[in-house]
């Protein structure tokens, strides 16, 4: 009996392990800080021999190590695109709560950031929890090993004429702030309110310590708008992960 071992198709399984690997240990979707490297190391290479199995991936000749090296590269490049598509997602939910952080008072707070293992804004680190539970909910992690999957019939595993799409990118970064002041909007135009109403009572009783009183009304306040705005957040991630599945289509090279 004679085993037969193609080097083409293992070559193409470890290039394409190094893009799944990218995509997703920058994101901290299918790798958090928590998961045990061994662990990534076989959920990468799983995932790229069930994209290698599952396409049509040509197996590529390596002819030497420079060349492979390059391709690795290029790899690593692609995946990384993908986690960027992510992460800026992820940043506009901070950029909403860090913001709320400063308008209600929480800048001087703190809180450790599970995935980070970092220190970070309250809101902040709620927003972007709560961001990522939404995307988990609405089956994210699903689109982006499809769009692996895609990526990896238009740039075969090997190839090396490849540009990052620059306007996917650059749009997806305007993104970044458009959704993250849509997140904020209702209570930054509650705490704008609160701070026009204490600045007259300022202005007309001036013994009264508005400063310390302002604190204990905006933090409140800005809590329950918080709770009342849950709905209307759930539609601004739900587009703002939308914009994120057409950039991971652009960066796979569908259009």
């Amino acid at each position: 009996m004679t085993l037969r071992f193609d080097i083409g198709w293992l070559f193409a399984t470890l290039l394409l392990s190094l893009r799944v690997a990218a995509a997703t240990m920058l994101a901290p979707v299918l790798g958090p800080a928590q998961v045990p490297g061994p662990v990534r190391v076989m959920l990468a290479v799983g995932l790229g021999a069930l994209v290698a199995a599952a396409l049509p991936v040509a197996p590529i000749a390596v002819t030497s190590l420079s060349q492979l090296g390059v391709a690795a590269l290029v790899e690593l490049i692609i995946g990384a695109g993908f986690a960027l598509g992510f992460l800026l997602a992820q940043a506009a939910a901070q950029l909403g709560g860090r913001t709320l952080d400063v308008q209600m008072g929480f800048g001087f707070a703190s809180v450790v950031n599970p995935v980070t293992r970092t220190g970070g804004p309250l809101l902040g680190t709620l927003f972007a929890m709560a961001a990522l539970a939404v995307f988990l909910a609405l089956d994210g992690h699903h689109v982006l090993i499809q769009g692996l999957a895609l990526s990896a019939r238009s740039v075969p595993p090997g190839s090396v004429a490849f540009s990052p799409d620059w306007e996917a990118i650059l749009r997806q970064s305007g993104a970044m702030f458009t959704f993250g002041l849509a997140l904020a909007a209702p209570v930054m135009l509650v705490l704008l309110l609160i701070d026009i109403a204490m600045a007259v009572l300022a202005r007309s009783m001036p013994q009264f310590n508005v400063f310390l009183l302002s604190f204990s009304v905006k933090i409140l306040t800005g809590m329950a708008t918080i709770a009342m705005s849950i709905r209307l957040a759930q539609g601004v991630l739900g587009a703002l992960y939308g914009t994120t599945y057409e950039y991971w289509e652009a960066a796979a090279g569908a259009r």
